[in-house]
């Protein structure tokens, strides 16, 4: 099976879905076709964030941002269609998918306040856990021809190590607030990448348990502490990777 090397959330529904075997929902696929398509070059060509990419795309600020709000509202489209559909399990696994983004756009003002960083070392974020991200997508290679518990867990597993040298590196070159905002669209990746895989398989591997982050790691409130506390703090933020 041949795919783009996108991002593993926007990936993994549709996966998911052609390896079905139960019957086909057409009204959800009409969806997901759609929004595919007007998405097509906004997917990534690496399996790094997906606004990260978009900076690296684009090469400018406002552009990224442009088209981050038009992913927004395309993934809004998106979960209004499917929701007029019937249920069913398709619809269930695209819907966990796009609630992965509803952080991100519901705040998107203040991830934008992070694009002059990411902009600077979008190449150090991207290549400092490249080892990380080959072994992702390898397993995800593996997960496409195969399916099986063993191979679930492995993704699983790297993609926790995956997600926890984005979140640091992130940390280390932009500072606390951008980890913390890393740490959230990882955690609600996570979590939705395992609600979908939960819809397909009862029984999910250890490595592919569920755990909250702390509610202090990333609760609004600190959002709001100066600058001089967040770079004292940064250097003690550790957290449980997420998702996707």
């Amino acid at each position: 099976m041949v795919f783009p090397r996108c991002t593993l959330i926007l990936f993994l529904p549709v996966l998911l879905m052609a390896q079905t075997d139960f019957h086909v929902n057409h009204c959800v696929l009409r969806c997901k076709d759609n929004h595919m398509r007007e998405m097509d070059n906004e997917w990534s060509h690496d399996f790094t964030l997906p606004l990260l990419n978009l900076l690296k795309t684009t090469g400018n600020e406002t552009a990224a941002y442009i088209k981050a709000h038009a992913i927004c509202t395309s993934n809004r489209l998106l979960e209004a269609c499917v929701r007029n559909c019937n249920t069913s399990q398709e619809a269930s696994i695209i819907l966990a998918g796009i609630r992965s983004w509803h952080d991100a756009c519901n705040n998107l003002e203040e991830v934008r306040a992070q694009f002059p960083c990411w902009k600077e070392n979008g190449e150090r974020l991207s290549s400092v856990c490249r080892d990380q991200t080959i072994r992702l997508e390898m397993d995800m290679l593996k997960f496409a021809k195969n399916q099986t518990q063993e191979n679930i867990e492995t993704i699983c597993i790297d993609f926790e190590h995956f997600s926890h040298c984005f979140i640091q590196e992130h940390g280390k070159y932009c500072g606390y607030r951008s980890e913390v905002i890393t740490a959230r669209m990882f955690e609600n990746n996570r979590e939705a990448m395992f609600k979908m895989l939960k819809i397909r398989w009862n029984t999910l591997p250890t490595s592919c348990k569920y755990t909250q982050l702390r509610r202090d790691t990333y609760s609004s409130d600190r959002y709001n502490e100066n600058s001089g506390v967040s770079v004292a703090i940064s250097i003690g933020f550790l957290l449980l990777p997420f998702v996707l």
